[in-house]
């Protein structure tokens, strides 16, 4: 294959992987002190679910399973006991009858959490 025909298959490469990128979100670096207005919706099986704090939304993963998140009516985030902190590290969700650990948050646009809204609601 000579550099013209490299060319073009790169890019399809690239445009194709271009929603993958998306979807995956930015590493939250640093602490988020969290509002009064929030929505959480719970997607999937317990791994992770979505936060919505005022105009930022983000993908909040578990280190382990977190089932009662799917079912519990209410959730408190903290971290080392502080309330309405989230961080990277240290963070834990209580729900009605867990207390689950955090593995990683992303940051994500508004449209990627409006979909997964959409699909838990089917």
């Amino acid at each position: 294959m000579n550099a013209r025909q490299t060319l073009p298959v790169l890019l399809m490469l690239t445009a194709s992987a271009a929603p993958l990128l998306a979807w995956a979100g930015e590493p939250v670096s640093a602490c988020v002190s969290l509002g009064n207005d929030q929505e959480i919706v719970r997607a999937g099986n317990g791994d992770q679910f979505y936060l919505r704090d005022g105009q930022a939304h983000y993908r909040v993963a578990f280190r382990n399973s977190c089932d009662s998140i799917t079912i519990t009516p209410t959730v408190e985030i903290s971290t080392n006991g502080q309330v309405g902190q989230l961080c990277p590290r240290d963070t834990k969700v209580k729900t009605k009858r867990d207390i689950c650990r955090v593995q990683s948050i992303e940051q994500i646009t508004a449209e990627e959490f409006t979909r997964k809204r959409n699909l838990a609601r089917r």
